[in-house]
């Protein structure tokens, strides 16, 4: 969310940019600590295999730190790269197989479900998420997940919040993610 100051000089409207950001950090920071509030504490896998690889993110990535405020048990958190590492799907299983939930972002014409995700990649239907129908999708073709993201982590932190921490249903619903049918 920091690039509002840039923007806001740029655009000369640095008092406003001052000004949304620290809305932004503050409503953060309260989601933050309301996570780390609660007693449930689920495992988080994200992303699909592209091609020969599946890039996760890093645990020191933007996402990885989402994932931890979120109080989200990421099993690549432990990484020290800020952004994605291409790994191959076995050490994704391997190491993040057993996942309680799993998020994923996808750019198609419709809502992708179970079946579409097998038929992409039958090795997805051995993931834990995957048997216990516990997958959220992103699909970026009908929401403004990348237009809105870097400006307002917080809208991402709360669906992260709801997701992994269920008991928690007085957020206002999920803005980007929904469960995969």
């Amino acid at each position: 969310a920091e690039w509002m100051y840039f923007y806001g000089m740029l655009f000369g409207a640095a008092s406003q940019a001052d000004s949304l950001f620290a809305e932004v950090d503050s409503c953060y920071q309260q989601l933050k600590r309301r996570a780390a509030l609660s007693s449930v504490s689920l495992s988080i896998v994200s992303e699909l295999k592209s091609s020969s690889a599946w890039y996760v993110p890093g645990g020191r990535s933007t996402i990885g730190k989402l994932f931890r405020d979120a109080c989200g048990r990421y099993a690549f958190a432990d990484d020290a790269h800020s952004g994605s590492i291409p790994l191959s799907f076995e050490t994704v299983f391997d190491k993040a197989g057993d996942s309680d939930v799993w998020t994923i972002k996808y750019n198609r014409d419709h809502d992708m479900t179970y079946s579409d995700l097998q038929a992409d990649y039958t090795g997805y239907t051995g993931f834990k998420a995957f048997k216990e129908r516990n997958i959220y999708g992103c699909n970026t073709a009908k929401v403004p997940f990348y237009e809105e993201t870097p400006f307002r982590p917080d809208y991402l932190l709360s669906d992260l919040i709801q997701i992994l921490h269920p008991e928690m249903g007085d957020l206002g619903g999920l803005r980007y993610f929904c469960k995969l049918k």
